[in-house]
């Protein structure tokens, strides 16, 4: 009790040196102040005044605690922001590339657009065109029999038709083989090389019978190929319908004659198909003789005009056979015995048949 009298009594002395203290401080002061009127008094009032603060503490203490808490906030995201750009997986961005893309792509685009209009150009002309192409008209229905094959008669004599260029002709060849072949035995002293009889196996001349049935013996001529050229160049062999000539092959020691029509000879289908034409005629004068049978040599120009001249023939009854020919001509040898001074070069060697082949023969002629 002693103790704690003691520190209480030395407190209550330390507050009245203290209180002594202060009052002589506030004595001390008042006494250094310069004196002040009414005025400037008020003055320093005022200035106290607006220096006062406006605001209420407690509001700018929650302003400050606002203030704290979104700096805290924004901090936060500043520091998920900084990281690296391999982390975020960011592309920086080379102006240098870009601007070489863009100029790729502005003359990928003037390329297309070059394009595109060649394109529209091209389309409008074929609009052009199309408006003024005319309207496809289809010819007219054409009626075409089924082939009815037939067996040729025995020792037919055939007589040949070339159509062709939209006409029909009649080649005659027999007419004019028999002419070319008497001109051949007229013309032997000077354009023949050699000549000879042919023998037989057993050395006696071979015979053989012409059309008449008169044996004669049977000859080998060789011509002079240049001669005989020479000789039938000054010939006008063949008629009105028809050229012929003899032209040898200079691979061949053969003698051929060709036939060629004539652009105003033969007869359209519609003079065909007048009773009194030549064709007709001559169709019924074959009609006569049971071994005649008509064949026609057709070009690929003129199927429409084989098939109106075909219908003629059935009408008039005359067995007909056709095929499709290749040239506007018509060729045919001369007999063996007529031949050239041609040195021909050795054939080649056959080239032997594969293993297992089968041999397929060729089809028969017949009548269609």
């Amino acid at each position: 009790m002693d103790t704690m009298t003691n520190v209480v009594g030395v407190l209550i002395i330390v507050l009245v040196m203290v209180g002594i203290g202060l009052a002589r401080s506030v004595n001390k002061v008042l006494s250094e102040l310069p004196p002040v009127t009414v005025e400037e008094h008020a003055k320093l009032r005022m200035e106290v005044a607006q220096t006062k603060p406006q605001h209420d503490p407690q509001q700018v203490d929650a302003e400050n605690t606002k203030l704290e808490m979104d700096l805290k906030k924004s901090t936060e995201t500043l520091r998920t922001l900084d990281v690296t750009k391999d982390q975020q997986q960011v592309k920086v961005i080379d102006l240098d590339d870009l601007q070489k893309q863009l100029e790729a792509r502005r003359k990928e685009r003037d390329s297309r657009k070059t394009a595109v209009e060649k394109m529209l150009a091209e389309v409008t002309q074929l609009k052009a065109r199309l408006d003024t192409t005319p309207v496809y008209v289809p010819p007219p229905a054409v009626v075409v029999k089924l082939p009815n094959p037939r067996a040729m008669p025995d020792k037919a004599e055939v007589q040949h038709f070339l159509v062709t260029g939209g006409r029909i002709y009649f080649l005659n060849d027999d007419q004019f083989h028999d002419m070319v072949e008497a001109e051949l035995n007229r013309a032997e002293p000077s354009i023949a090389v050699s000549r000879e009889t042919v023998k037989g196996p057993d050395g006696k001349p071979v015979m053989v019978k012409n059309k008449a049935g008169q044996a004669s013996r049977q000859r080998k001529i060789v011509f002079d190929a240049r001669k005989l050229t020479d000789h039938f160049a000054r010939l006008r062999l063949g008629n009105r319908d028809v050229k012929v000539e003899v032209i040898p092959s200079p691979t061949w020691n053969g003698i051929p004659m060709k036939i060629t029509p004539l652009s105003t000879g033969g007869e359209t289908i519609d003079q065909a198909k007048v009773l009194i034409s030549g064709f007709q005629n001559m169709l019924r004068k074959l009609k006569t003789d049971p071994r005649a049978v008509v064949w026609f040599h057709v070009c690929k120009d003129s199927i429409p005009t084989y098939l109106a001249a075909r219908e003629i023939a059935d009408q008039l009854g005359v067995p007909v056979g056709w095929d499709i020919w290749g040239e506007p001509s018509f060729t045919r040898n001369l007999p063996p015995e007529y031949t050239l001074n041609i040195t021909l070069p050795p054939p080649a060697p056959a080239a032997p048949p594969p293993v297992g082949a089968v041999h397929i023969p060729p089809p028969k002629t017949t009548l269609d």
